[in-house]
């Protein structure tokens, strides 16, 4: 419970409920384990526990361009699941141990992980810029994209062209990388470009 409060103080996706659930259910699994009578070993369910937890650290680990998400939360769900198993092995001290030690991890190591990574650059992410204009205007809308990814410093990866299903209509699309926090410049892209008489369409998504 103590670590889901501190993941749930931080808004992250699995909150108290999800790692007291995780934890609990180690538990009881562990529990079934040592009082069903017979030939097997205990330590077989808690190896399941290991392998069938994967799917819930799955759903919380997210790709965005390519930066990744989630994988301290997946981490944290799948240690819970742990201390769930000592504790349900009656190893009480060493399930009290872990939960401090992943508590002082989620807290104490983040300002260190803060301060050592304060310079570290913000990663690139690839958008795409789609652009709907006439056939004859084409190398004219090029020509202006161009330019203005060099007056941006905007690094272009590729460019392509596709018929439309409008007659006298194409469709460029433009892939460029660019850092989250500089977004705003495609905005001013699309507002420039926007001002041509022959552009009928243009948007951008992330890639």
């Amino acid at each position: 419970m103590l670590i889901g409060a501190e993941r749930q103080w931080r808004n992250r996706t699995a909150g108290i409920r999800t790692n007291g659930l995780v934890a609990t259910g180690a538990a009881l699994f562990v529990l079934l384990s040592v009082m069903v009578e017979g030939d097997t070993s205990p330590t077989r369910i808690p190896a399941q526990i290991v392998s069938g937890i994967g799917f819930l650290g799955a759903g919380v680990i997210f790709k965005e361009g390519y930066s990744v998400s989630g994988l301290n939360t997946a981490a944290t769900i799948w240690s819970a699941a742990a201390i769930g198993a000592l504790a349900g092995f009656g190893f009480m001290a060493p399930a009290a141990l872990g939960t401090v030690v992943i508590v002082v991890a989620n807290t104490v190591l983040r300002f260190s992980t803060g301060i050592h990574g304060a310079g570290r650059e913000e990663p690139f992410l690839e958008y795409q810029l789609s652009i709907l204009c006439g056939v004859a205007e084409e190398p004219h809308i090029r020509s202006v994209l161009h330019a203005m990814m060099s007056a941006e410093a905007i690094p272009l990866r590729g460019i392509s062209r596709e018929e439309s299903d409008q007659d006298g209509r194409i469709a460029i699309t433009a892939r460029v990388m660019m850092k989250r926090n500089e977004a705003a410049k495609l905005e001013q892209i699309i507002s420039r470009i926007g001002l041509e008489e022959s552009v009928q369409a243009i948007h951008w998504d992330a890639a």
